[in-house]
């Protein structure tokens, strides 16, 4: 056999070993969702764990381990607090000590971090030396002379999930605006109470795993549009006073959307049946009339439906709902009559104002496809923190208004139901799981749908429009269905941000219409069954 020849079979039996030999290329990890449903946490291994039971009894936190992910956009950290915590309002504060491009030469030495550029704060105290219950998140920067002043965390993007009380929350920062341009991150999670150190887990580094990239490209018109034959429902918060101030850019989101059925909260009370005709009129581009049914009552945010060429029949037993005698008493008793922090009304003073006005919620029918379906739209208490007196509110309204369904629906036991709105769950999340409980058809639970935001991979329904809010995006606003009647086949948050320039002139809207209100459009579509 000559050179070449020889030369040939070795070359093909070595190219025939190399090909049995060879493996696939791991596998992306999936992106990182922050929704605080931590599913996609399996198998990431805690870069550091902290000894549980090292903390003085009675402490509100414990903490535990931190994992950390990266993807070209954002960088993810999975914390453990120990306890169930509402983490943007309990008893001292979380630290979350950065540094984000893993050289201890830039920055400063902060909390046993050396090189630490950026301090995240959960639970902003006013008071640092006061053992009360803060309020928000921030950061502070960190130089060669120390630490700065507290900033809003909205300067590096930061998203904590849930915005329920837990004992573990998922916290995102955004890599363009950290500003970090090494191969690594290192920190430490501290947690601080009237200003005194109370447990820090050990300094934790993580090597990322990918370079930064850009923000996903802009949307057309076509990336909200509808499939042939489903229902869409919108759930919308207006800002209360806002929807009176800005009803050109509302009506021009509420038309880009199209509903078939749309459902209101904070709607504010001079607002009358009339004006929300008026607000619908020239709304469906097919000219199919709309009808309204308002809540009568909510005190000074109400709620209503509306129907695009349907027939909305207001459920008589919901148009103004009051709590069962003596309910209100019986919470005052409970919860007592001091503000939860300073400067916030007294219980008392929400106990007069809830039965004046009753629950800011009501519930009207609508036919679809020969099926009658109860839309109930609703506006929880705000504020407070997990066990609080507004939280325990929230729960009682929440309570109030399943039994007041179940009335209405107890003659109906095939009939859908669709509950959607602002639920505020900034304590905990049991006034979700009392009012889903046993409201499906054959007693089982309400499913929760998952609207995404199209650009962003969170939840977070409300973001602060206002300038001075201190506190995270957030997943305020719901939407609960029954999977026996209806089924969902694609549901999104709604913001006119996500379009490009072509995009929104094909929808007729501007930039900045859906920023009139601090929460975006829910929009559900469903399919029949």
């Amino acid at each position: 056999m000559g050179s070449n020849a020889a030369c040939l079979v070795i070359a093909t039996a070595l190219a025939a070993l190399v090909a049995a030999c060879a493996v696939d290329p791991p596998a992306e990890p999936p992106p990182v969702w922050t929704d605080g449903d931590f599913d996609d946490w399996k198998g990431v291994a805690a870069l550091v764990a902290d000894p549980i039971g090292d903390v003085p009894a009675g402490s509100p936190v414990d903490l535990g381990a931190v994992s950390v992910q990266d993807d070209p956009r954002f960088l993810h950290f999975l914390i453990e607090l120990g306890h169930t915590v509402t983490v943007q309002g309990m008893r001292g504060s979380v630290e979350l000590v950065l540094d984000a491009d893993g050289d201890v030469g830039t920055g400063g030495r902060y909390g046993g971090v050396d090189g630490a550029d950026l301090v995240v704060i959960l639970t902003r105290q006013p008071e640092p030396e006061r053992d009360g219950h803060g309020a928000g998140v921030g950061i502070r920067r960190i130089g060669p002379d120390g630490a700065g002043e507290v900033e809003r965390a909205s300067g590096v993007g930061v998203l904590v999930s849930p915005t329920h009380s837990s004992d573990r929350f998922e916290v995102r920062l955004d890599r363009a605006a950290v500003g970090g341009a090494g191969d690594a991150v290192a920190g430490r999670l501290r947690y601080l109470r009237a200003g005194v150190m109370v447990d820090e887990t050990a300094v934790f580094r993580h090597w990322l795993a990918t370079v930064p990239g850009e923000e996903p490209a802009l949307l057309g018109a076509d990336a909200v549009a509808r499939g042939p034959g489903a229902l869409r429902v919108v759930a919308w918060n207006v800002s209360s006073q806002s929807f009176l101030n800005n009803q050109d850019a509302f009506r021009r989101v509420v038309a880009a959307l199209a509903p078939d059925v749309l459902l209101l909260d904070e709607i504010h009370f001079t607002v009358t049946p009339e004006d929300l005709v008026r607000f619908s009129q020239g709304l469906a581009a097919d000219g199919e009339g709309w009808t309204w049914w308002l809540a009568s009552g909510g005190g000074r945010q109400r709620t209503a439906v509306g129907a695009s060429g349907r027939e909305v029949r207001g459920e008589s037993g919901m148009g103004s709902i009051g709590y069962p005698p003596g309910a209100l008493e019986g919470w005052l008793a409970e919860v007592g009559d001091e503000p939860e922090v300073p400067g916030m009304a007294r219980p008392s003073v929400l106990a007069r104002v809830e039965a004046e006005g009753g629950l800011s919620a009501t519930g009207a029918w609508v036919t679809v496809d020969g099926r009658d379906v109860l839309f109930v739209p609703v506006d929880l208490q705000s504020a407070g923190y997990d066990g609080s007196p507004r939280d325990r509110l929230r729960e009682l309204q929440a309570r109030t208004l399943k039994d007041a369904i179940a009335a209405a629906v107890d003659d109906r036991p095939g009939a859908g139901l669709v509950v959607a709105g602002d639920l505020n769950l900034v304590g905990s999340a049991r006034p979700l799981d009392a009012l889903r409980r046993g409201l499906g058809v054959g007693g089982r639970d309400l499913e929760v749908a998952r609207p995404e935001r199209l650009r962003d991979r969170s939840l977070a329904t409300w973001r602060s429009t206002w300038g001075d809010d201190p506190f995270s995006p957030g997943r305020l606003d719901y939407l609960l269905y029954r999977p026996a009647a209806l089924r969902v086949e694609r549901a999104f948050l709604f913001d006119a941000a996500d379009l490009s320039a072509a995009g929104r002139e094909t929808l007729g809207i501007l930039e900045s219409d859906t920023e009139k209100s601090d929460h975006l459009p829910l929009v559900v579509d469903f399919g029949g069954r």
